[in-house]
């Protein structure tokens, strides 16, 4: 486990450089896309539910603008909301310092997780001891998200010393269910989650040694549903699994002129071409190009055989999101502005509402937290849209905090945040 750890941590470095170099360019390129003129009018419903959180134990200075960002990075902190079902949302948020009290004394961590319905009834509440030191190594911050069979997936990343004092990594996911009760811990990596049941990616092996095996685990508890061997080719970009296939991303570069070559190493300010590739169960693979200069980012496997993703060419930060399916099919879906930077963070199963909390100060700080998790300076403000499929423009547009969090219902007929000391629950019109 700890060359895993190794290796990802010399994975995601070599991405994070990368991207940061990419995004530099952008941010070089089009100062303009990060000036506050360009305004955007707030959309969308005031809450129906507010929940003050102090009472239920939330630390007085949890949402200012420095709360995480002197110890963010050695000590792990927690802080997200997430719906279990239509009818019930899960907050969760650490009671432990962010800091050590002194530089000797170790964190000990505790999160507090409250479960209300969508009446804002408290209905479950748990605290969970966890590993928050990591022992003066860089640490993710914590994570949950929806998990398969209507759990809450608690991901435990951790730091501790092994039995010489050495720092050792620790990682794994923990299962809860409504009322917050266990349903198993799995002390494995996690790869992803799918899109449309959230069932679970677990990866062993190595790409510089040989082939990858991925199982997919679904239900409550959690069973195989899925098992792969796979050898990702040369040029590979992106992957994602859905329940009963996969998708990867795969591009050429122009090392020469005219001459397009694959490689796994990204050369700056290379001309690329790239393609979405899909595989399911029977071995068929349909291909999808891309137009020249893009590379995508998958979202997800939908259950109707299409592959969301975000396309990006470097002109705009939003790029473009769009479905796309066998015999060159495609489908551009509704978006954020062009100069706003954000992914699809929460959304229905068949993607017909969609939700991305976005920012457009073109900060790489943003680049480095989505894929390492790292701590930034989360003071601020970007906005928070929720898409109608049907709808070209959002249903949902308004300034959120930076260091708020929200999520959209998995009906797509409410979203919760979790913002100044608050839960809050808001009514969204029904489906088109």
């Amino acid at each position: 486990m700890v060359a895993q750890m190794r290796l990802l941590v010399k994975m995601r470095f070599a991405m994070v450089m990368q991207l940061l170099i990419a995004f530099m360019l952008l941010t070089a390129c089009s100062s303009a896309l990060k000036s506050s003129s360009e305004e955007q009018t707030d959309i969308g419903p005031l809450p129906d539910i507010r929940v003050a959180l102090n009472a239920y134990g939330l630390p007085v200075r949890f949402f200012q603008a420095d709360a995480e960002t002197k110890c963010g990075s050695q000590i792990i902190g927690y802080r997200f909301v997430v719906w279990l079902n239509d009818d019930t949302v899960a907050v969760g948020f650490n009671v432990s310092p962010n800091c050590r009290q002194s530089p000797d004394r170790q964190v000990d961590g505790l999160a507090r997780i409250l479960v209300f319905n969508s009446s804002g009834v408290l209905k479950a509440k748990r605290d969970l001891p966890y590993l928050a030191d990591g022992n003066g190594e860089l640490v993710a911050q914590g994570e949950a998200r929806p998990g398969p069979g209507g759990t809450l997936l608690f991901r435990i990343e951790s730091v501790n010393l092994d039995s010489e004092g050495r720092n050792q990594s620790r990682s794994g996911v923990r299962l809860l269910d409504a009322n917050l009760k266990d349903v198993v811990e799995l002390d494995e990596f996690l790869e992803q989650t799918t899109f449309v049941k959230n069932a679970l990616v677990f990866g062993k092996g190595s790409a510089l040694s040989g082939s990858l095996t991925y199982s997919v685990l679904d239900g409550s508890p959690p069973a195989e549903i899925q098992k792969w061997t796979l050898n990702w080719p040369v040029g590979t970009r992106d992957t994602k699994f859905g329940e009963h296939g996969f998708a990867f991303v795969s591009c050429t570069q122009e090392l020469r002129p005219g001459k397009y070559t694959s490689a796994n190493m990204i050369y700056a300010g290379a001309n690329i071409r790239c393609a979405l590739n899909s595989q399911g169960e029977d071995k068929s693979v349909w291909s999808f190009p891309l137009k020249d200069g893009e590379n995508m980012a998958i979202v997800g496997l939908l259950g109707d055989g299409g592959v969301a993703g975000q396309a990006r060419d470097g002109h705009t930060a939003a790029g473009r999101l769009m479905i796309c399916r066998k015999a060159g099919i495609s489908e551009t879906l509704p978006w954020l502005p062009p100069q706003f930077d954000g992914t699809v963070d929460s959304a229905t199963r068949d993607l017909s509402r969609y939700a991305s909390f976005a920012t457009n100060d073109a900060h790489p700080c943003n680049v480095l937290v989505k894929i390492l998790g790292s701590a930034c300076d989360e003071g601020g403000y970007g906005r928070w849209f929720v898409f109608d499929r049907k709808s070209q423009t959002p249903i949902v547009n308004r300034e959120f905090p930076k260091n708020g969090r929200a999520a959209l219902s998995p009906n797509g007929l409410h979203y919760a945040s979790f913002e100044s000391n608050e839960v809050r629950i808001y009514s969204l019109p029904a489906l088109k």
